[in-house]
């Protein structure tokens, strides 16, 4: 939704005043939340008088609660039709046949297919909704791929006036999502958007874009923090000179997740004070993280625990390093370990900037909180080429050597 004032709420605990814009996201922290508790999110985030469009964003490699989330989203819009199109081309995710691809593989035989807790319930996106009490059917390539007027057709031929209908939708490239937006905002009928942000860069909102851009004070210092262990940003993290990052200690974060904060913050600010800038991280390779777990077995604490304790510690260096005494810029990948820092930064909201340094890596600044004013770009741990981090940090004022 670019050109849009966005705002993104960071909590589903914040208050929405400071959040209002063309258009406002509510992040429901439900993606490893117990099922009910994640429909009763979503239902209370959709509690919006008078908003012309709802999408419901789902994880581009479908982790977390997708249909239970998908069906409270569309009992509390009220939509007749529900169109589900995760993809997102440009950063490999693709669904064909009904299949939801990662750079070429099926779903589950990724990294995200391997997730502790809420793994994709299947490769199939159709399957997804076996279980529904509403239909379901599926455009395929061959509809998407003929423009948006063969896909409203197909649309209103299954649009039925009796019950909504669940539509799962093939999109290969970034034409086959447009035409599945288009085509949902030219029936008259209310449509739920379902999908990444690769739909989302297509559904049109009614009136005039009022977003402006955001102004980065590259004066500031930054502050990276990377605790997502995906195979894509490990070899981001590989790419950042040593000497401008510092790395958790994981062993102690696994006990004593303060003093492991603590710890990192007194390292980081010597990087602050020398460079300008430094990127905190948790893994360096996938030995790291296997230590670590192994770690967390000898002392009793399981492998979610583990994951919470070093987000945890990641963010108490990130509070140390971020006051208002020195409010920096902020990199965040990682989206439990974006959420958490911006939590811990007392954050209420961020402004999308309608600007990216790649897609699905957006720039924002910080609204309310100790940053607030700051410049802030998220990544999700899967997306990006191995200089991601990089370009990243140059963008907000922390070129690397």
């Amino acid at each position: 939704m670019r050109g849009y004032d966005t705002r993104v709420v960071v909590s589903p605990q914040k208050e929405t005043s400071m959040a209002q814009g063309d258009v406002m996201v509510v992040n429901t922290e439900s993606r490893y939340a117990a099922p009910e508790e994640a429909a009763e999110r979503v239902k209370t985030a959709f509690e919006v008088p008078g908003a012309d469009i709802a999408f419901k964003k789902v994880d581009s490699t479908l982790r977390g609660n997708v249909r239970v989330e998908v069906e409270a989203a569309l009992d509390a819009v009220g939509a007749d039709l529900v169109l589900v199109a995760p993809a997102f081309p440009i950063n490999g995710r693709l669904t064909a046949c009904g299949f939801h691809l990662v750079n070429g593989k099926l779903v589950t035989d990724t990294s995200a297919g391997k997730d502790a807790e809420r793994p994709p319930a299947s490769d199939a996106l159709p399957a997804f909704f076996a279980e529904s009490d509403y239909v379901t059917e599926h455009l395929g390539v061959e509809t998407v791929a003929r423009g948006s007027a063969a896909v409203r057709r197909a649309l209103e031929s299954i649009q039925s006036d009796d019950a909504p209908v669940i539509v799962t939708c093939d999109a290969l490239t970034d034409d086959h999502l447009a035409a599945v937006a288009a085509a949902g905002a030219d029936l008259p009928d209310r449509c739920l958007y379902v999908g990444s942000g690769g739909l989302a860069r297509h559904v049109h909102v009614p009136g005039l874009a009022s977003g402006a851009g955001v102004d980065v004070d590259e004066t500031r210092p930054v502050v990276g923090v990377a605790g997502s262990v995906a195979p894509e940003t490990l070899v981001q993290i590989d790419e950042i000179t040593q000497k401008r990052r510092r790395q958790l200690d994981l062993e102690m974060a696994v006990t004593e997740p303060s003093a492991a904060g603590a710890d990192l913050a007194s390292r980081g600010v010597e990087a602050v004070d020398d460079y300008g800038g430094v990127v905190l991280h948790s893994a360096e390779n996938r030995g790291d993280v296997d230590r670590t777990l192994a770690a967390g077995e000898r002392a009793g604490v399981d492998g979610s625990m583990v994951r919470r304790r070093v987000t945890d510690a990641l963010a108490t260096a990130a509070g140390e390093l971020v006051h208002d005494d020195q409010p920096a810029n902020l990199f965040l990948t990682g989206g439990a370990t974006a959420i958490t820092i911006l939590n811990q930064l007392d954050a209420h909201a961020l402004r999308m900037a309608g600007d990216a340094i790649e897609p699905g890596i957006p720039l924002a600044s910080v609204v309310g909180g100790v940053a607030d004013g700051a410049a802030v770009i998220t990544k999700a741990g899967g997306f990006g080429d191995e200089q991601a981090i990089i370009k990243s940090l140059a963008r907000i004022g922390f070129a690397d050597e």
